[in-house]
């Protein structure tokens, strides 16, 4: 009896700060092995990501016969804004002789959360955002940046946190996140605290988060406040892209970011706020790497034939 020939999936998940790709076989799924290469975001360089990414695909497909090949999906950070998604995938392609998908991180986290199937994703961590699938089609809500929206990330924390400071100041009071605000910024009073909050980077002012959470541990009330009140305005965006959706509506909510993952307030505070709206949703964590979506794409194209 001849044996069927083995066939190896390629995902990859090329985030901003780093890359990870990863080989699987599906009968029986198995990881067979996984690399980590510097930044993708081809919005803020693009060759060095395109560099970066073959590196880690060069890794990946030497130990495997082009035959073998199956199929080689690569989710990548700002690919929809830098809409470069066919250069990309011509470019892989050429490379490897293989079938080459190129679709935007995000969506790489909505089908490994989900498993291929319909539902929602929410992303909390330096910024924010929500997706929905359903019957092919994808929503959007929220995810409008660090100035405008960002909602329940950690950076609408840490600015939500410095913007009650400064309310309480301007009402002659001295709020109680004050003093350890100016002590992990290393400046003595508000109007400093404020210049070096928009001198810093995104990525800094992030980071303040990590104090709200701790004096949230230590049940600071101010600090309970900011976290609920950040993860409340999330939890809203969840409810309208669920409301978007046609009937019947699917149930499924992958959690995805670090805020979600180490926050129990914010998580928590999410979910019972979506319940309270819709109690039938049901919340799940992503556990694994999103390189492993492509162990699902087939759920994805296989719709769009029968559709």
């Amino acid at each position: 009896m001849r044996r069927s020939k083995m066939t190896y999936l390629i995902g990859v998940d090329c985030g901003g700060t780093h890359i990870v790709g990863q080989t699987w076989t599906t009968a029986p799924e198995h990881l067979v092995q996984s690399v980590t290469g510097g930044p993708g975001n081809v919005v803020l360089d693009y060759s060095a990501a395109v560099t970066n990414l073959t590196t880690v695909l060069d890794q990946l497909t030497a130990a495997i016969p082009a035959s073998h090949l199956g199929l080689i999906l690569i989710g990548i950070a700002g690919i929809e804004t830098a809409g470069r998604a066919d250069q990309v995938q011509q470019t892989i392609t050429q490379r490897y002789h293989a079938n080459t998908q190129v679709i935007s991180d995000a969506k790489l986290a909505l089908l490994n959360g989900l498993a291929g199937a319909d539902g929602t994703l929410v992303i909390a961590g330096t910024g924010s955002v929500v997706y929905g699938r359903q019957a092919g089609k994808f929503l959007r809500v929220g995810g409008w940046g660090y100035v405008l929206g960002d909602e329940g990330s950690a950076y609408d924390i840490s600015k939500r946190a410095l913007k009650l400071v400064l309310t309480q100041t301007d009402n002659g009071q001295t709020s109680q996140l004050t003093a350890p605000l100016l002590a992990q910024l290393k400046v003595t009073d508000v109007a400093a605290a404020v210049q070096k909050f928009y001198a810093q980077d995104r990525q800094t002012n992030a980071q303040l988060a990590q104090l709200i959470a701790k004096l949230a541990e230590q049940q600071n009330s101010e600090a309970i406040t900011v976290l609920v009140t950040s993860a409340q305005a999330l939890a809203q965006q969840v409810v309208t892209l669920y409301q978007r959706f046609a009937e019947s509506r699917p149930q499924r909510v992958a959690l995805s970011g670090s805020v979600l993952k180490h926050n129990r307030l914010v998580r928590d505070t999410l979910t019972t706020t979506v319940h309270q709206s819709i109690p039938t949703i049901a919340f799940n964590d992503i556990t694994t790497n999103n390189a492993h979506a492509v162990i699902y794409w087939h759920r994805w194209t296989q719709e769009e034939i029968n559709s």
